[in-house]
């Protein structure tokens, strides 16, 4: 049997430096965010609004339908209710509306202007999506490895419970050391089952978004590391106005109101209405028009004359709408772009500090909170410190490990809003910096 002292060191290793798996088992985060982008109905929803839209008859070149029409000319009351009985006449008609040239093509710009603002608001929740997927895939990570410490923790305090009841089966320990390790033990097992819930609670959330069971298992690597970020925040500008889904969305949503204010402004121009007739000449009454008549047929051309006084002020007041949309829409585009880049700083500064979080936690707390436990254990069994000098540096060391944990998670997700908040994820950015774009 190993050394009292020996035994209990090596646990206490164990704990703080578990042994790695061989491979990071789980589902990759490239699958799932494909996964969502692929089966998630908000994703499936906004497509296809946007199919709609390009789909609409506002698309597509066309006229105004044509009007035809049959009179039954000068038929007798006494024939009533048949129309063909004894009539003069039958007349044949047929009318269409040309608008004036270059109206239809404004009408169909603005139509695709307005459809690529749909398409834009359908990147920008993608965009959305990747985000959700990424920081639920990291807060299942933390979930995982604290019930992995917690694990780790009870086996622990298992041993501890042994080691100080044979301390006070030879008369060096204390009842109440064993009585505090129990305690401890219960208080692990309940953070097990709060634990075990958050994680349910969690893997819905990620299931929902993945379009999937809520009580589908999703099961994560065990091991993740964050990309780097070799670039400074001022370099973003560029990028955010070139590829960012929401101001792409109010740049088109300009267009859009550009193209509204021409199909104003041509209004001005007067449509114009094309006509033809067939007179289908039956019978005439003997001395009229100096008898019977042949048959005849007739052109119309007309058009509307939109600058009438008492016209006018509709048509002027179309243009000031459009301007008033316009400049509307531009100042719109403004306040959206520096919130976009007030966002994409704060990101940055997140991920940045969080970074050197992420580095101090995992190379100076956790070994510190180690050393401290090591030299707490040493005393403890050397009879100079007390058992509960133990625990008060177990749980300094479990929440040492625990925030390491969670300072990765949390600069991981800071990643995600960072990619969100450009719109571009931060291998594009790397890519596109390196090639110029953000000089």
């Amino acid at each position: 049997m190993l050394p009292l002292r020996l035994t209990a060191a090596v646990l206490f290793a164990g704990f703080l430096f578990p042994v790695p798996s061989a491979h990071a088992a789980g589902e990759t985060l490239p699958a799932l965010v494909e996964l969502a982008l692929k089966d998630n109905p908000a994703i499936k929803a906004a497509a296809f609004r946007v199919k709609a839209l390009h789909s609409s008859p506002g698309h597509n070149w066309s006229l105004e339908a044509p009007q035809i029409g049959v009179e039954f000319y000068q038929a007798p009351v006494r024939s009533f209710p048949d129309p063909i009985r004894n009539q003069a006449e039958i007349d044949y008609s047929i009318q269409q509306a040309f608008p004036f040239p270059g109206k239809i093509g404004s009408r169909i710009d603005a139509e695709h202007r307005h459809a690529e603002m749909s398409e834009a608001g359908l990147e920008g929740l993608k965009r959305k999506v990747i985000r959700d997927v990424k920081t639920g895939y990291y807060e299942l990570y933390l979930l995982d490895r604290r019930m992995e410490i917690n694990r780790e923790g009870q086996a622990l305090m298992n041993r501890l419970v042994e080691i100080a009841r044979r301390q006070y089966e030879v008369g060096i320990g204390r009842q109440a050391d064993i009585l505090r390790a129990q305690a401890e033990q219960t208080i692990l097992k309940s953070d097990s089952i709060l634990l075990g819930q958050s994680r349910q609670a969690a893997q819905g959330m990620l299931n929902a978004l993945l379009n999937r069971k809520i009580g589908e298992t999703v099961s994560v690597r065990d091991t993740l590391e964050p990309a780097e970020m070799a670039w400074a925040q001022d370099r973003l500008g560029p990028l955010l106005e070139e590829s960012h889904p929401e101001l792409q969305e109010m740049k088109a949503s300009i267009r859009m109101r550009e193209a509204e204010k021409s199909v104003a402004r041509k209004d001005y121009l007067p449509d114009f209405m094309v006509g033809g007739a067939y007179k289908d000449m039956l019978r005439m009454p003997s001395g009229t028009h100096g008898g019977e008549l042949n048959d005849y047929w007739s052109v119309m051309v007309s058009m509307n004359v939109p600058l009438a006084f008492w016209s006018l002020p509709r048509y002027k007041a179309a243009v000031e709408q459009g301007q008033a949309n316009l400049d509307a829409a531009e100042q719109e585009y403004l306040d959206r772009k520096n919130t976009v880049s007030a966002r994409a700083q704060a990101a940055w500064l997140k991920a940045m500090s969080g970074r050197e979080l992420a580095r101090v936690s995992r190379n100076v707390l956790v070994p510190q909170a180690k050393q401290a436990l090591e030299s707490t254990l040493i005393s403890y069994q050397g009879g100079k410190s007390e058992f509960m000098a133990v625990l008060d540096a177990y749980r300094v060391s479990l929440m040492a490990r625990e925030n390491s944990e969670m300072a990765l998670m949390r600069l991981l997700s800071s990643q995600a809003d960072l990619e969100e908040a450009v719109g571009l994820g931060l291998d594009a950015i790397q890519s596109r910096l390196s090639a110029g774009d953000g000089k």
